[in-house]
């Protein structure tokens, strides 16, 4: 059995989310037209990893997970993470931007996903439970 790193173990371990669950209300923003995340911008999810992939400031980080593929600035303070086109969610690209503030360790995260909205709803109850499991885990819980 492969081991999986860190990132992919922990993009592994919530990939059970229920698909009972739904994103709220009033955080879908539709997506038309070019966005901009983790210093790139893109027309569209392709797009933004064509540019992640061309960007000096972004470098490949590797993860022992086929599902995505993942870039990092020097200090990983911002990291951009892409579906790849085994996943449901393909193509989406989220990014989390992770800084202190008044002492506390604070994250953002923002996503295009060019997918349909069941897949990209899914995507995104994923990314919200790793993000949850990271912040325990700064707490130290």
């Amino acid at each position: 059995m492969r081991r999986l790193g860190p990132y992919g173990a922990a993009l592994a371990a919530v990939a059970q989310i229920s698909a009972a669950q739904q994103v709220p209300e009033g955080v879908h923003q539709e997506a038309s037209g070019p966005s901009e995340m983790c210093g790139v911008t893109g027309l569209n999810a392709l797009d933004l990893v064509a540019q992640a992939k061309a960007s000096d400031e972004l470098q490949p980080v590797p993860i022992e997970t086929e599902r995505f593929i993942m870039f990092a600035n020097a200090d990983h303070s911002y990291q951009l993470v892409a579906t790849t086109p085994s996943e449901a969610a393909y193509p989406a690209v989220s990014c989390r931007h992770t800084y202190e503030q008044q002492g506390s360790i604070r994250m953002n995260r923002s996503m295009r996903c060019d997918a349909g909205r069941a897949e990209c709803d899914a995507l995104f109850l994923e990314f919200q439970e790793l993000d949850a499991q990271m912040t325990r885990s700064l707490r130290g819980n």
